[in-house]
């Protein structure tokens, strides 16, 4: 379902910073509600995919550095969840 849901805007969006950004928001967003490790590793899988483009597709070095940005902000979500699941 993820692959559907980011694959195409993902592919299409990478010299995108707007659109960029707001995909790996959304991973973010998700990961609040995941607590299942593998689909915390398909999200963290996706963004790396994004960040991977990015720096591929967009020319501007601050586009690329704010796109790093909300990536860290990402995986940081993700970090927090599993910790999270952790203690309980």
């Amino acid at each position: 379902m993820v692959d559907s849901a980011f694959n195409g805007i993902r592919q299409y969006a990478r010299s995108d910073t707007s659109v960029t950004i707001r995909l790996l928001e959304a991973i973010a967003n998700i990961a609040t509600y995941t607590n299942n490790p593998k689909h915390q590793a398909v999200l963290q899988r996706h963004a790396e995919m994004i960040l991977r483009g990015s720096q591929e597709g967009l020319p501007e070095e601050l586009d690329r550095e704010d796109v790093q940005k909300q990536y860290d902000s990402t995986i940081q979500a993700l970090k927090n969840q599993t910790l999270a699941e952790r203690k309980k």
